[in-house]
């Protein structure tokens, strides 16, 4: 994507983003490991399916947030792209080039999120029943909103959590009790909330009609 966005612009810019659509299919990736891994572990004790699915399904969780963070990078074209002789920026093809790239990943970024949702939505709800399932899909994207808010503004990646937990930690305190924070945590994290349940309830539905 980085290579046709100077192909066309002429800008060597925007280099993050083929690894921000890589990261984004990590968690794809990672579902269908869990998702082969309970497959093959269906007649093992309850035990050894914990000790071996648990800790997969938090380093999905962990990378989860980064799928649906692609959306946030469509703030980028308004941020780079300023319309020649002084003319509104909309009257500019450079800008609905560079628009149109980024809500490709956006939207690769949406519909790999809710597919891997949907893969261990389906193993929880096999395994402990259809409401369990679905507090698990909102607790999911709730954490999910949050971490894209984290990756956002505080600019935490992933591997912080391995590299620097002390540090983490330690913060994630402070942005949850700091008030100006808030301001725009909380409406923020609800909206990247809102946004992609309801692509994930039409996920859903197609699949049950289809069921």
């Amino acid at each position: 994507m980085a290579d046709h966005l100077r192909a066309v612009t002429g800008r060597a810019i925007y280099l993050f983003l083929d690894w921000d659509v890589f990261l984004a299919w990590v968690p794809l990736g990672l579902s269908l490991i869990i998702e082969l891994a309970a497959f093959y572990l269906k007649q093992k004790h309850t035990a050894v399916k914990t000790l071996i699915l648990l800790p997969l399904g938090l380093v999905w969780l962990l990378f989860y947030p980064n799928a649906a963070y692609l959306i946030t990078d469509l703030l980028h074209p308004f941020m780079r792209v300023q319309a020649d002789g002084g003319g509104h920026f909309v009257q500019t093809m450079e800008f609905w080039q560079h628009l149109f790239i980024f809500l490709t990943a956006a939207s690769v970024g949406v519909l790999v999120s809710v597919v891997s949702l949907y893969s261990l939505h389906q193993l929880i709800r096999q395994a402990f029943g259809a409401v369990t399932g679905w507090l698990f899909t909102v607790v999911v994207l709730l954490l999910s909103s949050f971490g894209i808010y984290i990756g956002r503004f505080v600019r935490w990646n992933t591997w912080d959590v391995w590299a620097r937990p002390h540090v983490v930690f330690g913060q994630l305190y402070e942005i949850v009790t700091n008030a100006k924070a808030e301001v725009l945590l909380i409406p923020f994290t609800l909206s990247i909330f809102a946004f992609t349940l309801f692509f994930y309830v039409v996920l859903y539905a197609f699949t049950w009609m289809r069921r």
